[in-house]
């Protein structure tokens, strides 16, 4: 889509984060906000000529300068979240467990770090962000008022016309993981070559384009959850794969968010599970076509029911007074035009 001159520009401010960790969410934003009209840039400083948006994970020092910024230009910024935080009961959850559960995903001193500088940082925030429907962030006005969440949703996926046959290239294994290994996550990957499968696993976080080469090295990119109990598919795992040319499948989750619609979830106590995941693998393009097809249907009717929030950025660049901004930017677009 063009972009539009009355559309704010946004920058997404990267500062607090190493790029590797985040490129799911950085291209998931991007493409939904240029998709819509607006011009989008990302950087490792901010932008007084932009509305400045963030990725959540704080610490005392990334959440200071958040603030300084934001004191020094009156201005306020938008936070992508990225983590399952609710309060129900009159009781934060992480992760859908009880604050300062133990585990080896997050540890709880860490759990509490991450929720008290963002606390810190609640003057200066306009608002959270969800890219599509996780996190669900339940009551977290309750916790948190003030500060509203609002929905970004699905982007359009530039679909390989082939339907993955172009970029297939050699198939070295049957699936993928690049997941941080859990207990949970290894024991399960154990399982699975027990049962004969080819699985990769980097074992360590790797670049895009890394990945990109493993994904199409594999017929079907796995979905495994970080421990036993854990309710939600990773919306970012099953979007990078579709943009990768492949489909993913989730080894023991009962996720009912929208990405299930184009991600199979597989009981690990049914005992036919083996086989199901055996037929995935052995026809793996037409599953590649048909999550496709699952996806574009999913957003389109996902987007119709919450809309874009147009508003939210329509209302903040006045905040943020960035009124001027619009009016030269359309000005200089209206005498580009009646030159040419």
């Amino acid at each position: 889509m063009c972009m539009n001159p009355r559309r704010p520009p946004i920058h997404l401010w990267i500062y607090n984060h190493p790029f590797t960790g985040i490129t799911d969410q950085v291209e998931f934003f991007i493409s939904a906000l240029r998709q819509h009209g607006y011009p989008v840039s990302i950087g490792r400083q901010p932008k007084n000529s932009s509305l400045n948006v963030v990725i959540e994970n704080f610490t005392a020092e990334s959440g200071k300068i958040l603030t300084d910024f934001c004191r020094s230009s009156r201005k306020r910024v938008a936070v992508i979240m990225t983590e399952h935080l609710d309060f129900e009961g009159g009781q934060i959850f992480v992760h859908g467990e009880p604050l300062w559960s133990d585990n080896d995903y997050m540890h709880p001193v860490t759990q509490i770090e991450r929720i008290r500088y963002l606390m810190d940082c609640l003057p200066s925030l306009r608002c959270f962000l969800v890219l599509g429907d996780l996190p669900e962030l339940r009551n977290l006005s309750t916790m948190l008022p003030g500060v509203a969440a609002r929905t970004i949703p699905f982007p359009d996926l530039e679909i390989d016309p082939a339907g993955g046959e172009e970029v297939a290239g050699p198939i070295a294994c049957d699936f993928l993981f690049t997941g941080a290994l859990t207990k949970y996550r290894f024991n399960t990957l154990a399982l699975l070559r027990k049962k004969g499968f080819s699985v990769s696993c980097p074992h360590m976080l790797v670049s895009r384009r890394s990945r990109d080469v493993l994904t199409r090295s594999a017929r079907i990119v796995l979905n495994i959850p970080q421990r036993a109990n854990w309710r939600w598919l990773s919306l970012m795992r099953v979007f990078a794969a579709l943009k990768s040319g492949r489909a993913t499948v989730s080894l023991g989750t009962k996720d009912g968010s929208r990405m299930a619609a184009c991600c199979p979830q597989l009981d690990l106590r049914n005992g036919g599970w083996h086989g199901l995941l055996a037929e995935y693998s052995r026809d793996w393009l037409s599953h590649y076509r048909r999550s496709c097809e699952a996806y574009t249907a999913m957003a389109r009717e996902f987007e119709r029911e919450k809309g874009f929030p147009h508003d939210l950025f329509e209302y903040w660049a006045i905040t943020d007074r960035l009124q001027s901004v619009l009016r030269t930017s359309g000005a200089s677009l209206r005498t580009g035009a009646s030159g040419s």
